[in-house]
């Protein structure tokens, strides 16, 4: 493989973005490609666990599909964009993980703290669950075949071919598997938001 100078290379991812604002799935498959092993090892360093740093993974993959289109270049490199989106992705979900029931009522409403960046940070901790339960779900609803080819292509870094060989299946059935499981994943995911 040919190196590929970083002026380039970000240029490139650009454009990979903006492409993906548009709705390309080839060009989402790509970034994901890119991205997708520093993305996790970033969330494994924060979270320390393989299976919290998959989700966070995902959710923020889901996050770049949605907003692509408001990536702005004059702002960040697109690589930076990313690793903003995942760390307050891992943030969020350890601020869930920190906050526990209390059974402690306050009966002088001076004696609780005024923060209102609080209800805000809850707000979203609420919609990033959402939007990861809405996947889920959504997941569930694509046939076996094109969800196990859209959860390695996603998840595990393989390539297509490497794919076709674990599931035993030929390459262009795995490619029509991504490619339908993307289509029927975003209509479903589209339809749950309305």
């Amino acid at each position: 493989m040919a190196h590929v100078p970083e002026n380039e290379a970000i240029i490139e991812e650009a454009c990979l973005l903006a492409q993906t604002g548009a709705g390309d799935r080839e060009a989402f498959r790509l970034l994901y490609g890119r991205y997708s092993a520093p993305l996790f090892s970033l969330a494994l360093r924060l979270v320390g666990d393989p299976g919290d740093a998959e989700e966070i993974l995902q959710d923020t993959f889901m996050k770049i599909w949605r907003n692509a289109a408001s990536y702005d270049s004059r702002k960040s490199r697109p690589f930076t964009w990313a690793v903003t989106i995942l760390r307050r992705t891992c943030f969020d979900q350890l601020r869930r993980r920190r906050r526990t029931p209390t059974t402690t009522t306050l009966t002088d409403e001076a004696a609780a703290p005024r923060d209102h960046s609080a209800g805000e940070t809850g707000r979203r901790a609420a919609e990033a669950h959402e939007d990861s339960e809405r996947l889920r779900e959504a997941l569930a609803r694509i046939p076996r075949g094109q969800r196990r080819a859209l959860e390695l292509a996603l998840f595990s870094g393989l390539t297509q071919a490497e794919i076709a060989e674990r599931l035993a299946e030929p390459v262009g059935t795995v490619k029509s598997w991504i490619r339908r499981g993307f289509i029927d994943l975003r209509s479903t995911l589209n339809d749950s938001a309305q």
